[in-house]
């Protein structure tokens, strides 16, 4: 897959559009006891949506936006954040979530990573520092274990659309 010039969903315009937001967000809501949350923002993104390059064929869509927020964890995320954060996103990014829809963040990759970035905020268990380890986080408090994502599909597209590996280089394409 040519990733250059492939099409890019859910408001982001390129790769390095995600990694500077993605930054841009963990500077404000910080990076994580040992500096590893803008890496678990971009790998949630690429396991989620192929770092945007996968658009979600149902209806509804089984998640919102870059990171796949489903409308359950946006409304818990929103009433949880403790108001200093809430405070620092409209200072540093003019947005008050608490006056967001589900839908805001549709198109807006921005507001995904912030919410994204929240959400990890919510447990108390440090960002692992390594892959796996993140891959394991992922899954235990992000995809759920009901969910039907797997450790090895977030390896794969963190390789595929992060690290320099193409789909073709890995045993299973990360993406439908």
């Amino acid at each position: 897959m040519n990733q250059e010039n492939s099409t890019y969903y859910y408001g982001l315009k390129s790769k390095i559009q995600a990694l500077s937001l993605a930054h841009q967000v963990c500077n404000v809501l910080g990076h994580g006891s040992h500096g590893y949350a803008t890496n678990l923002l971009l790998e949630t993104a690429a396991a989620e949506t192929c770092l945007g390059l996968y658009q979600d064929p149902t209806p509804v869509g089984a998640g919102m936006g870059l990171c796949q927020h489903d409308a359950i964890a946006f409304k818990d995320i929103i009433q949880r954040t403790p108001r200093r954060f809430i405070y620092l996103i409209d200072k540093h990014f003019g947005c008050d979530i608490t006056k967001l829809q589900h839908p805001h963040l549709a198109n807006d990759p921005l507001l995904s990573f912030i919410f994204c970035r929240l959400h990890y905020r919510l447990r108390p268990e440090p960002i692992p520092s390594s892959l796996r380890g993140r891959a394991e986080y992922w899954k235990q408090f992000y995809n759920s274990m009901a969910g039907k994502g797997t450790v090895q599909h977030y390896l794969d597209n963190a390789h595929a659309y992060l690290y320099c590996l193409t789909p073709s280089d890995l045993s299973t394409p990360p993406c439908p």
